[in-house]
């Protein structure tokens, strides 16, 4: 009998080998005179796409997995009041949730935006994780060369996120982290921190 660890390895490299030949395919449909701003820039590897992905990979493989495994261990009543309490915090917490969804999207939309900014050697900037911070999203990348950039194109990033102001800051201690900090209210009255690219603002999320 196929042990559990191997199946979910298997669905993980499934749907990761499917994403890449997607990507393959649409390369060699693209015909060589519609070039566009994408093809100044380098496509992330196979590994970093899995890891843009995670979430969705673990929602439709260990997530499923590790539910039907535990309802078969623990019977049908355990089960069904786990499931239950689960729901019930979900839904107590449902402000947290959505939160916590919105920053996962939020990384997608600013991976789809960053091909067309031409960053400085073709290089896009790297999500490493987004968290909600006090009605905020912060989304913290690692890029050396992008800091100015971004800072340049905070208005198109602002559009990207359907947001009025992205706030980008370098960080206080590393060199290569940059944060935006996408704020859903109005902006505020800051024109230190919005007309400085030089400035640094330490942030709590960088504490």
């Amino acid at each position: 009998m196929t042990s559990g660890p191997v199946i979910v390895a298997a669905l993980v490299l499934a749907s990761g080998a499917g994403r890449l030949l997607r990507h393959l395919g649409g390369l060699l449909r693209r015909r060589p005179t519609e070039r566009s701003t994408e093809m100044t820039s380098t496509p992330p590897t196979f590994p970093l796409r899995i890891y843009h992905w995670r979430w969705e990979i673990l929602a439709v493989t260990l997530l499923p997995y590790g539910v039907v495994t535990f309802a078969l261990w623990a019977g049908p009543l355990r089960a069904s009041a786990v499931l239950a309490a689960a729901l019930g915090l979900a839904v107590l917490r449902r402000r947290q949730v959505q939160d916590r969804i919105h920053a996962i999207r939020l990384q997608h939309r600013l991976r789809a935006v960053f091909p067309h900014l031409r960053l400085p050697g073709g290089r896009l900037p790297a999500i490493l994780w987004s968290r909600p911070r006090g009605g905020d999203i912060v989304v913290s990348l690692f890029g050396r060369e992008a800091f100015e950039h971004l800072h340049r194109n905070r208005t198109v990033l602002a559009a990207a996120c359907a947001v009025p102001e992205v706030y980008v800051d370098r960080h206080p201690r590393y060199a290569g982290l940059v944060t935006l900090t996408i704020s859903p209210t109005a902006p505020k009255r800051e024109p230190g921190r919005a007309s400085l690219p030089s400035n640094v603002v330490p942030l709590r999320a960088h504490s």
